[in-house]
């Protein structure tokens, strides 16, 4: 062994003592070297980066190391997503997860959509999924599904949620509820950007729809809708405005206005339709005035305030009742009544089916505010009338009830109610011509 090495020192190959080389290794190559009688090749350096560790992952294709950092990070080249780099304390294995699947990756689209990847799912077992993979479209759907369906930002936190949409798509991240909340605002922002654009350019005349009601809080809204053709003689309505007034007072609901037609640069309207109210006339007077000092309405303006016709309809039919308050008065009592309670209404179930009644109808109570409501409770109520002349006998709360209040209803009460019904019925129906439709030829 002293005589290899030292033929081998002769011809310039240097020592190997302090390499770290296992000495099993030193011996032979040097055995072999010395049989072979020429010199070894020199050892290669390894190439450092510049936080001191060779870069032999293929993920450095798609990162780079950002400098000035305290600690090092990499970004995605294509998506600039930031990750630890760290390779005392971090790996590659989150930066080659990412380059997998970055919606920004323009190599990733050019790959075969039907290649599939394999990727944890639920339970932490992999599964198969698609190869294609677009995380923004995903988080807009999840914004789009909030929005149109009214839910509110905690659904995305809801273990069922979460379920169904690694179920869908294993790769997507479910994002927080603050996280959709702020995404929904922005959306809100560019779609409003948008139709603002729309109404500068290439709508000419908008027509507008108002209404105000008041909250159970007591608090005043007002909402405002737009009503236009589309460049594709489309019709269209988009609300904008829904805001808390101090009141409904004419002027109020005026000015309201006019800030709206202001802030979404608005410039000529041809209709505006509000409920048959005198505060709606002083508004509508209000407009009228700041309108056309701005040459913004359509001719003189004889057509700006439409009143609206559901609204008409109401009040005829509130006057029409007044023939028959007493016992309409007695009907909608007795109604009250079933519905006060759990017990009452298992009594009522139990006389329903005394009386032999297959009616399936639900009683409800009527409501001041929406128009067809009190045909809606009589037109279910008539056919009860029997079940309700057995409660007399069967609960004897039943009469002492009415110590105080109009009722119970009698024949005659019954008889003027189906009059009022039969003579209703078609008044009913009209509303649904009222209602504006999704594609229509023209306002």
């Amino acid at each position: 062994m002293e005589r290899g090495k030292s033929s081998l020192q002769g011809v310039g190959v240097p020592s190997l003592q302090g390499v770290g080389v296992p000495s099993g290794v030193v011996d032979q190559g040097v055995s072999q070297g010395a049989a072979a009688g020429t010199a070894l090749p020199p050892l290669r350096k390894r190439k450092l980066n510049a936080s001191g560790s060779r870069k032999t992952s293929t993920v450095w294709e798609e990162f780079n190391i950002l400098p000035d950092e305290p600690e090092p990070i990499a970004a995605c080249k294509h998506c600039h997503k930031r990750y630890r780099c760290d390779p005392k304390t971090h790996g590659t294995s989150n930066m080659l997860a990412h380059s997998k699947v970055c919606y920004k990756n323009p190599a990733l689209l050019l790959k075969d959509p039907n290649q599939t990847n394999l990727v944890s799912g639920e339970g932490g077992f992999l599964v198969p999924t698609s190869q294609r993979f677009n995380a923004a479209a995903c988080r807009k759907a999840i914004n789009t599904f909030v929005i149109l369906d009214e839910h509110s930002f905690r659904v995305v936190e809801g273990v069922g949620f979460k379920q169904m949409c690694k179920q869908l798509q294993p790769q997507m991240d479910i994002p927080t509820r603050r996280t959709v909340a702020r995404d929904c605002f922005q959306l809100y922002l560019a779609e409003k950007s948008r139709l603002k654009a729309f109404f500068k350019s290439d709508c000419t005349r908008v027509a507008l729809t108002i209404d105000c009601w008041t909250s159970i809080q007591n608090l005043s809204y007002m909402d405002t809708t737009a009503h236009f053709i589309d460049t594709a003689w489309k019709y269209q309505k988009k609300i904008i405005s829904f805001s808390l007034v101090p009141n409904h007072k004419g002027d109020t609901i005026g000015m309201k206005v006019e800030d709206v037609l202001r802030e979404w640069g608005l410039r000529k309207v041809s209709t505006i339709t509000l409920d048959n109210a005198t505060a709606n006339d002083v508004a509508v007077s209000y407009l009228d005035r700041r309108l056309k000092s701005k040459n913004a309405l359509l001719g003189v303006g004889d057509y700006l305030h439409m009143r609206c016709a559901a609204h008409v309809l109401n009040l005829v039919v509130r006057d029409g009742e007044k023939e028959h308050e007493g016992s309409i008065e007695s009907v909608r009592t007795v109604v009250r009544f079933v519905r006060s309670s759990p017990q009452r209404a298992m009594k009522f179930k139990e006389c329903v089916e005394l009386a032999g009644i297959t009616c399936k109808k639900k009683l409800c109570l009527d409501v001041s505010t929406r128009w067809n409501s009190t045909y809606l409770m009589l037109d279910a109520a008539e056919k009860f009338e029997a079940a309700f002349d057995n409660m007399i006998d069967e609960d004897p709360g039943y009469i002492e009830y009415f110590d105080l209040l109009t009722g119970p209803p009698g024949s005659q009460d019954w008889k003027k109610v189906r009059a009022f019904v039969v003579s209703y019925k078609p008044s009913m129906r009209q509303p649904k011509c009222f209602q504006l439709r999704k594609k229509c030829p023209c306002i």
